[in-house]
């Protein structure tokens, strides 16, 4: 059964690292095998990796839209994992969730988590800023 995409007027979409824009109207399109595809909402730009859980997300990015390069991103991916369950061992769960998705090469379940992922750390962050403001208060 093939995967139905609706994109909507500019939306664009990557698939197998190749950037799809839709010029017209709503667009309807049918992916009939298996193919690396994210949609414009799921992608961050390397400007936009700017935490440690969204360098994860980027690097596992990466690694699924242009397969092959194992041995550039692999690493990065590891390396960046480890460091964040260093800094936040409360996220360990989530860390290790992500490198045996990773490891399996389920790159899109691996994305999925890597979003709770970022998530998470937005929340640390939140704790630690509003720590601050209760101890300045």
């Amino acid at each position: 059964m093939p995967l139905t995409i609706n994109l909507k007027p500019r939306e664009r979409l990557i698939v197998n690292g190749v950037v799809i824009e839709n010029s017209g109207q709503i667009a309807k399109i049918l992916i009939h095998n298996n193919a690396a595809l994210l949609r414009e909402k799921d992608i961050i730009t390397e400007e936009q990796a700017t935490t440690p859980a969204r360098r994860i997300y980027f690097a596992i990015q990466c690694e699924y839209l242009f397969p092959g390069k194992d041995d550039l991103f692999l690493p990065i991916i590891y390396r960046f994992l480890t460091e964040f369950e260093l800094a936040a061992p409360s996220a360990s769960g989530a860390v290790q969730e992500i490198r045996t998705f990773v490891e399996s090469g389920q790159h899109y379940r691996a994305l999925k988590a890597a979003k709770l992922l970022i998530a998470r750390e937005q929340e640390i962050l939140n704790d630690v800023a509003n720590e601050g403001v209760s101890k300045g208060s």
